[in-house]
């Protein structure tokens, strides 16, 4: 599942499912349309996406709080995040999510559903039948909520900038990527923090 940066998953399961309409149209996830009041953004969307992603809202939103680090509160069909954020790393955190807890590992379809045998959590597909655990696909610690000098994360590139270098971001941090690609998940190196923004070195995943 790593393997595949979202995009070619969303590909491959498009040609997988193309005669199936309400399949194909459960893929086309909207970009949330967020304002920001105070130092607060809010996705206006939020109760539209969760529909079609066909989760558990509060699931969905305890994935982005982790993911954040930074506390979120739903209103209605709106999600507040307690901090400023890019519509961007919202799109970027809504995929990972629908990469992990809604794309079938097998076929590539949307059509699954979460359930919990014993104290395990599976994946079942109703398109082929396959039943998986639930995967998780990040390096770092749940329970981390800053980047810190010397460790290791896993992180998408979210946007290129005027030098080429690529930009993530995560619990607050820009993070810098020589040669990082939008759209590429890597496994980087944090060399060092300044004024907020951290430098990193892209490491070669483990095989």
């Amino acid at each position: 599942m790593s393997d595949y940066d979202y995009s070619e998953l969303l590909n491959r399961a498009e040609g997988a499912f193309s005669k199936s309409d309400k399949r194909e149209s459960r893929l086309k996830i909207p970009d949330p349309e967020t304002i920001n009041e105070g130092k607060t953004t809010i996705i206006r969307n939020y109760g539209e996406i969760v529909e079609l992603i066909n989760r558990d809202p509060k699931h969905i939103a305890k994935y982005l709080m982790k993911e954040l680090g930074i506390g979120v509160s739903q209103e209605g069909n709106r999600l507040l995040i307690n901090r400023k954020v890019s519509p961007q790393v919202i799109s970027t955190k809504i995929r990972q999510y629908m990469e992990i807890f809604v794309i079938c590992y097998e076929c590539m379809s949307p059509d699954t559903e979460i359930r919990k045998v014993g104290r395990t959590d599976l994946m079942f597909c109703k398109a082929c039948g396959a039943q998986n655990p639930i995967r998780g696909v990040r390096d770092t610690r749940t329970e981390d909520t800053t980047v810190e000098e010397g460790k290791t994360y896993k992180v998408t590139v979210t946007e290129v900038g005027q030098s080429k270098e690529g930009k993530a971001h995560l619990y607050g941090t820009t993070i810098i990527i020589p040669g990082g690609k939008k759209g590429e998940e890597v496994r980087v190196l944090i060399k060092k923090i300044r004024k907020g923004v951290a430098f990193a070195e892209v490491l070669k995943d483990k095989k």
